[in-house]
């Protein structure tokens, strides 16, 4: 999903208001609309995929902070997420390896029920 140009322009504004952590009314009053609007505005960034690509700019700016403040910290932090990655991969190659054994199970047994079928009607 594209954004519209109305909120591409708002869309500097709405991050910075994010950021400052302000609300939906404030935020709105700062580009000159309602809350609803930037509810709106929101929820197409959200699914336009261009909010992760913000989230993950952010993550890096911030980390860099942490890694000069407090390396050991940003260290620990950093290890967590890598588990966490490795973790998920090794998930969905075992679900992706449950689902095919489940489908050759589930073959085999109509073909199970198909021979018996045979030998019934013989």
């Amino acid at each position: 999903m594209s954004l519209t140009p109305q909120t591409r322009k708002r869309l500097p504004k709405i991050k910075a208001g994010l950021l400052k952590g302000d609300n939906y009314t404030i935020i709105g009053e700062a580009c000159g609309v309602t809350e609803k609007t930037i509810d709106r505005d929101v929820k197409a960034w959200l699914q336009s995929g261009n909010f992760e690509d913000w989230i993950k700019t952010q993550w890096i700016e911030l980390h860099g902070r942490i890694l000069a403040e407090d390396p050991t910290e940003a260290y620990r932090q950093i290890s967590r997420l890598v588990t966490k990655m490795i973790t998920q991969r090794q998930e969905i190659r075992t679900e992706g390896n449950l689902n095919i054994t489940g489908l050759n199970e589930g073959i085999d047994k109509l073909i199970k029920f198909s021979k018996e079928d045979e030998t019934d009607a013989s």
